[in-house]
């Protein structure tokens, strides 16, 4: 019996590890035809982009909602509950998405500080907001809303999941935030933010297992809202 149950505990994990990757591709090219639609009707490059953005983050929350939906409702309960009473686990989740905030700005500042090529890498690959009230609105709700819920919903409540049928916890959770990383754009670009993503989304596993996923999406919250209001100010 130990052998079946083995391999029927291996297929789930495998089939919760693929899907977050097969959705932030479909993610991805979602974004990128509604980009090259947008282009080919004579929308601007900032419009083109502000709506890729938005359509790529609600893409991935829907696979994430529509894989939820698969699961079940025992499962799913365990996989988006809070550990302890949901009022300190969101007090929790701010006071970590903070402590991630300054953590990945000593990281980046230091890495700009030390290799001028990854500076410029940095500033090319910023998001740059063109002052049109509906772009911004849009790139903001894409950061604060739709990022949140679809990558903790996948790489936390699926993934991370998925991994710990297979290994150990200390060993899944720094495999996820690689995961994680290799999910964002801009972790391709310059090695400072690769090293904060990697680092942030090692700290989201933990945060998930001690509190669940109202603290991880607090947390992830916070840190997109930090960097969305920074975006704000220099528009």
């Amino acid at each position: 019996m130990a052998g079946p149950r083995w391999r029927w505990s291996a297929r789930g994990a495998w089939w919760r590890i693929l899907v977050p990757l097969a959705a932030v591709v479909a993610g991805l090219g979602a974004a990128i035809g509604c980009v090259l639609a947008a282009r080919a009707l004579g929308a601007s490059q900032d419009a083109s982009s502000a709506v890729g953005v938005a359509v790529g983050s609600a893409g991935i929350l829907l696979v994430g909602l529509v894989v939820l939906r698969t699961v079940q409702p025992a499962q799913r309960r365990l996989m988006l509950a809070s550990k302890g009473r949901v009022g300190p686990s969101v007090a929790i989740g701010l006071g970590i998405g903070a402590a991630i905030m300054v953590g990945s700005a000593i990281i980046i500042g230091t890495g700009a500080g030390i290799d001028g090529d990854a500076r410029d890498q940095l500033e090319e690959a910023q998001i740059a907001l063109a002052g049109v009230w509906w772009q911004t609105a849009l790139i903001v709700f894409a950061l604060i809303v739709l990022a949140p819920l679809g990558e903790e919903i996948l790489f936390r409540a699926l993934e991370l999941r998925g991994l710990v049928r297979l290994i150990p916890f200390a060993v899944a959770a720094p495999i996820s935030g690689l995961l994680f990383t290799a999910a964002h754009y801009d972790a391709w670009v310059a090695w400072p933010r690769t090293l904060a993503l990697v680092a942030t989304g090692w700290a989201l596993a933990w945060l998930y297992r001690w509190r669940g996923i109202p603290a991880t999406i607090t947390a992830h919250a916070t840190v997109n809202t930090v960097a969305a209001i920074a975006l704000i100010i220099q528009q």
